[in-house]
């Protein structure tokens, strides 16, 4: 998405989140297999990105540059990966006419049932079927858009580095590329296991992406993307709420969250733990609605079909509990995805692989 015209195999991919920024150095070898080469994490300045947009260049340039320098990235190829409720996304059914061109259908698809101004995007698209109705013909395009602006503010980034743009990408798209690769799994001995599901489940699934501000829920059917729904809560929200609930300091929020996560607390469970989990339970629930809605939605209005199976990727994904949780709640088979779990990717010896949950979104738009 917002390709510009240059391309290496050697790269550098950037992914600026709310809570850290992420940049990676890649080789795309000859048989479309990623070597990881090297990475870095660094926090994000406080205050510097909201919804995707870049508030203070000159702050996040600066890190930025300070994880390349420690970590001897040398690539000057880059890709740069945004994010945030300024990305919209639809699913619309349009009708056709012989002749008509669909680059206008579109568009004034757009206009019509989109709240923005046209103009001022950058607006992308993709078909992804084609079905006549009597003598009608249908067409089911996925649109995106992103403001012009805020493309804008991230390609100066890498200007600012002294960096070759190639191209500003949305975490739909590199999500997208990552599963249309096979994807291995560990079965775990939940009720699922036994259960035979029909070839229709199997072929259409959920990508949740669980990060720090927000929850991005991502269907693909046949490995295609159908749906893309940014949900503004991230696991920056539990801590949050934990620490004003209890009146802790977020430090010590973040760090209880990490140690009980949302496991069903034993007979033992001091009250502190009871609490807290039951605070983290009652926000994730607020989550696990907005999905199970997502889901419903496309199924009954995007011309979709029932979920068989999740993925759960993103830091917060790694929250205990979370995945016998969203089983319960969706009935749904949960699998938690880490960057190995995906066919082709390879890690330079020596790198630290404990992080590398972070650094899907990153790796992604590499490809």
């Amino acid at each position: 998405m917002f390709k510009l015209p240059f391309f290496k195999n050697s790269l550098v991919s950037i992914d600026i989140g709310f809570r850290n920024i992420k940049v990676v150095e890649v080789i795309i070898e000859k048989n479309k297999e990623i070597f990881i080469k090297n990475y870095g994490i660094a926090s994000t300045p406080r205050d510097c990105i909201k919804n995707g947009a870049i508030k203070d260049v000159y702050k996040v340039t600066n890190e930025i540059k300070k994880v390349i320098g420690e970590n001897g990235i040398k690539s000057k190829n880059a890709k740069i990966v945004m994010s945030g409720t300024n990305i919209i996304s639809r699913v619309f059914m349009i009708d056709k006419a012989p002749g008509q061109d669909i680059d206008g259908i579109v568009r004034e698809a757009v206009k019509v049932n989109m709240p923005i101004n046209a103009d001022e995007h950058q607006i992308d698209y993709k078909v992804l079927q084609q079905l006549k109705e009597n003598d009608t013909t249908k067409v089911k395009v996925f649109v995106t858009a992103v403001s012009k602006s805020i493309i804008k503010s991230y390609i100066d980034i890498l200007l600012e580095l002294g960096l070759k743009p190639i191209s500003v990408d949305i975490p739909a798209n590199s999500t997208a590329k990552f599963f249309n690769r096979e994807i291995r799994v560990i079965e775990s001995e939940s009720w699922y296991k036994k259960q035979k599901l029909n070839k229709t489940s199997q072929d259409t699934f959920a990508v949740l992406d669980f990060g720090s501000e927000t929850t991005i829920v991502n269907i693909l059917k046949d490995r295609v993307l159908e749906f893309n729904k940014v949900i503004l809560s991230g696991s920056s929200n539990l801590e949050g709420i934990v620490s004003s609930s209890l009146g802790i300091r977020l430090e010590e929020a973040e760090r209880l969250k990490k140690m009980y996560g949302i496991v069903k607390p034993d007979i033992n469970a001091g009250e502190m733990q009871v609490k807290i989990q039951h605070i983290m339970k009652d926000n994730i629930d607020k989550v696990v609605r907005q999905i199970h809605q997502c889901f419903d939605f496309y199924d009954k209005r995007c011309y979709g079909s029932k979920i068989g199976k999740i993925y759960i990727i993103g830091g917060g994904s790694l929250l205990r509990g979370l995945r016998e949780y969203l089983e319960d709640s969706l009935d749904v088979p949960v699998y938690p995805v880490g960057l190995l779990s995906i066919d082709g990717v390879k890690l330079n010896h020596g790198l630290d692989g404990d992080r590398l949950n972070f650094l899907i979104n990153s790796v992604g738009i590499t490809l």
